[in-house]
Parts: C-alpha cells; sequence; structure tokens
C-alpha cells in the first residue's frame, strides 16, 4: 500500500500519507462503507459512508447517500448529506447536489453546490449560538435595513417623531 500513499498522498491530509482503500474507476459498490484512517474512491458508491478518518474523491466518483466523516477532499459528485467534523475541501471538478455540515469548508473554482450548507463554529455536537439582545447589535456606520437587523427598543417608536420645524418651534427658535 505505500505505492498508494505515493500517487495520493498531495489529495490526502491524514498524518501518515498512507490510504487504506481504493475503489477504482469503473467500481460500483453499494452498502455500508465504515473505515479508519483514509479512503479514495474514483467509481459509484451508494449508501452510507462513516469514518473518523479521511474521504477522498477522485474526479470520477459519485456518491449517493450519506457521508460522515472527519475530512472530506472531494473532486466528483455527492448527492446526499455530508457531515465533516473537521472540514470539508471541494476541488474545481466537485459537485454536491444536498446538504454539507462541517465547521470549515474550502472550495476552488469550478467546484458546484446545489443545496444548504450549515457551519457550526465547533464540533458538529456544538449548542447553537443563542439569539442577541437589540443593546448588544453593534450600529455600523450608514447601515441599512439590509445590512443589519436588530429589534428596536420599545421606547424609540411608542410615539412618532416631531419633525425639525416643530422641534424648532418648540425651543423658541
Amino acid at each position: 500500500m505505500k505505492w498508494f500513499s505515493k500517487l495520493f498522498s498531495d489529495t490526502s491530509d491524514n498524518s501518515s500519507g498512507e490510504l487504506n482503500a481504493f475503489l477504482g474507476t469503473g467500481t460500483r459498490f453499494t452498502g455500508q462503507l465504515q473505515f479508519e484512517g483514509s479512503v479514495r474512491i474514483d467509481g459509484q458508491f451508494q449508501g452510507n459512508i462513516s469514518s473518523p478518518g479521511t474521504l477522498i474523491l477522485g474526479r470520477e466518483a459519485v456518491v449517493k447517500g450519506e457521508v460522515d466523516v472527519a475530512s472530506l477532499n472531494a473532486n466528483g459528485t455527492i448527492v446526499g448529506i455530508v457531515r465533516a467534523t473537521r472540514h470539508i475541501h471541494l476541488h474545481e471538478h466537485a459537485v454536491v447536489d444536498g446538504l454539507l455540515v462541517t465547521p470549515a469548508l474550502g472550495m476552488d473554482e469550478g467546484a458546484v453546490i446545489n443545496g444548504t450548507i450549515e457551519m457550526n463554529r465547533g464540533s458538529l455536537a456544538s449548542e447553537p449560538a443563542p439569539a442577541l439582545d437589540a443593546q448588544d447589535v453593534p450600529l455600523l456606520p450608514n447601515a441599512s435595513s439590509r445590512t443589519a437587523i436588530a429589534t428596536m427598543p420599545e421606547a424609540c417608536c411608542s410615539e412618532p417623531a416631531p419633525d425639525a420645524a416643530q422641534t424648532q418651534n418648540e425651543d423658541g427658535g
């Protein structure tokens, strides 16, 4: 298996650089795949993939199903749900139709995502961030309703604001 690590070490991010398994172009597999380390798929896979390691998809790869891995390096096609606890990198020929859930996402020019991306700051098990109160939202210079949305305190909107002419008359001006 050492020659696999030389062939594919530039696309693998595991520390040892070794590839544990390889499904080559023209292979078709249906079922469930569980592995440790790194696996490269260049063929077609339908089913569930689960690993604490790295999944590498070559340019000809087509994966349909659910993928739960630590890292994904994709240059092929994925249809389904992908959850990565460390990161996902989509290379220039990657196409994803479905849901991506990851704390870190990298994309090369040419990669396509048709679906939804969920990015959590910590691990996938982290709690969602608490909602901010209006006083916690900073005011931006030249902010418009399109750049920031915050709940206004009731005091600002309970009475209509006097116009400029009325304010000058009350001040004696």
